[in-house]
């Protein structure tokens, strides 16, 4: 007798289930017995220094706090000057590092040069960190499609561009990291914010594919995929779904980011913070339940 969908589907996902959670704890257990290779310290006296753009709040304003904490140099990237150069100030006096705030729009085609030639001309970078991004709720073909080239300039352009300008001196050091920030939405079909989901997973995608090149010369990328995440990228959807999304589903912006350096020392490529997310990625990479596994996405 054959057996119905519904069954089989069952089955499939308690098996998907506890490989998930195997996996993990496969993962933990290999990363407490792992000695800890990365090393944050300076090189000859002298600071090492991490890029860090979308700087100004959020999982990249977590990511400037926590690397000030290793006594990195900065050099911070985002639009809006003031917010910037205060945090550097913050940074700088708290920490006796050296913070360079780099106001920048990096979907304009001169402002990311800008950039890139900057991170060209750093001899000791230790990290780059491609964070600056923004969504949408709209329905593509209802949208201003300027603002949809603005998010592949940025997500996808900006990220390539500084990251072919930070890989010749890390290869050649045969040491440092990227992060570029990807998201769960990575792993679904996402109405309303197409586009968005389009531009994370190629960031996936990509990440991995270039580590593939990078193996053996010492630098190590990471695809890190957040699902919700109190941060202001949020509060511009305004819109009811978020709103009723309980609290156990948002991971605040710096546990985010520590799990993702974590993550980084241990080599995982694509990681996915938080346990609860996780399981959503799983979801969404089997494709089961899809449609209904949106309403919990980044």
């Amino acid at each position: 007798m054959k057996k119905p969908d519904s069954y089989r589907s069952g089955v499939l996902m308690g098996v998907g289930l506890a490989s998930l959670l195997f996996g993990v704890a496969l993962r933990r257990w290999k990363y407490r017995r792992a000695r800890r290779s990365w090393q944050w310290a300076s090189e000859a006296g002298r600071s090492n220094v991490a890029v860090v753009t979308g700087a100004s709040s959020g999982i990249g304003e977590s990511f400037a706090r926590q690397l000030a904490q290793h006594k990195l140099d900065l050099i911070l990237v985002a639009r809006r000057e003031e917010r910037l150069r205060d945090l550097a100030q913050e940074l700088q006096q708290a920490h006796g590092i050296s913070v360079e705030a780099l106001a920048a729009d990096l979907t304009d085609a001169v402002d990311l040069e800008r950039v890139a030639g900057r991170v060209e001309l750093i001899d000791n970078l230790e990290l780059l960190v491609n964070n600056a991004g923004f969504g949408m709720n709209e329905k593509f073909a209802d949208s201003d499609v300027d603002r949809q080239l603005d998010m592949i300039a940025l997500h996808v352009t900006a990220s390539v561009r500084l990251m072919r300008a930070a890989l010749p001196g890390m290869i050649a050091r045969r040491h440092g990291g990227i992060i570029n920030v990807s998201s769960t939405a990575a792993f679904f079909t996402l109405p309303r914010n197409a586009n968005y989901a389009a531009t994370k997973a190629y960031l996936n995608v990509f990440t991995q594919s270039v580590q593939a090149e990078l193996r053996g010369k010492g630098v190590r990328l990471q695809a890190l995929c957040p699902g919700f995440t109190r941060t202001e990228l949020h509060d511009h959807f305004k819109n009811r779904r978020h709103r009723a999304m309980p609290w156990f589903m948002w991971m605040r912006p710096d546990r985010v980011a520590a799990e993702s350096l974590d993550a980084l020392d241990s080599g995982q490529v694509v990681f996915v913070p938080g346990n609860l997310n996780k399981l959503i990625a799983f979801i969404g990479r089997t494709g089961l339940f899809n449609g209904a596994a949106r309403m919990f996405l980044r």
